[in-house]
């Protein structure tokens, strides 16, 4: 409405005639109409893997117990304690899987490019950038280090490094969703 009135002011200020787009607009009555059943098609999403529940990355929840860790990856190659949390520790695996783990429980899933591929949510991803953009949508964030998208809580970050060439597929939870 605002602009409709400077479009006017300035065509008069100018000697000119009122713009068409600052003549005031009548909308025509709204009739009811009969409701008519119709069929629901689904739309697409800008996010194909993107849904309510938690995402589950190699068989990993964030969240998941140290105990269903190794129930799914079995033990781990290598334990490493955090410098500066004594209660988080890394499990490292050696095809390419690590996992965060604080108070006994999944702080991080981490699928690194030695492993090739990735399983989200029960879907085979290949680990090349052009593949995980197919799969999952158009990036939410980027940044120096990679894109990603988000989940309620959670991301999914794809780490690159200088030349562009993928490192890893990380899930964790988003520090501004959280």
């Amino acid at each position: 409405m605002m602009i409709s009135w400077l479009i006017l002011l300035s065509s008069i200020v100018n000697g000119g005639a009122a713009p068409a787009a600052a003549a005031p607009v009548t909308l025509a009555p709204v009739v009811p109409s009969k409701v008519v059943p119709s069929t629901v098609v689904p739309t697409a999403t800008p996010h194909p893997v993107l849904h309510s529940k938690q995402w589950q990355l190699n068989g990993v929840e964030l969240g998941d117990a140290a105990s269903e860790v190794k129930g799914t990856w079995g033990s781990p190659s290598i334990i490493t304690t955090d410098e500066l949390q004594n209660d988080c520790e890394t499990w490292s695996y050696r095809d390419g899987k690590n996992v965060g783990l604080c108070s006994g429980e999944v702080s991080f899933v981490q699928i690194t490019a030695d492993a090739n591929k990735a399983n989200l949510d029960g879907d085979d991803i290949n680990l090349l950038n052009k593949d995980l953009r197919q799969a999952l949508g158009k990036p939410e964030f980027e940044a120096e280090d990679g894109w990603g998208v988000v989940n309620g809580a959670e991301a999914l970050k794809v780490f690159l490094d200088d030349r562009g060439s993928l490192v890893s597929l990380d899930l964790f939870l988003d520090p501004c969703n959280a």
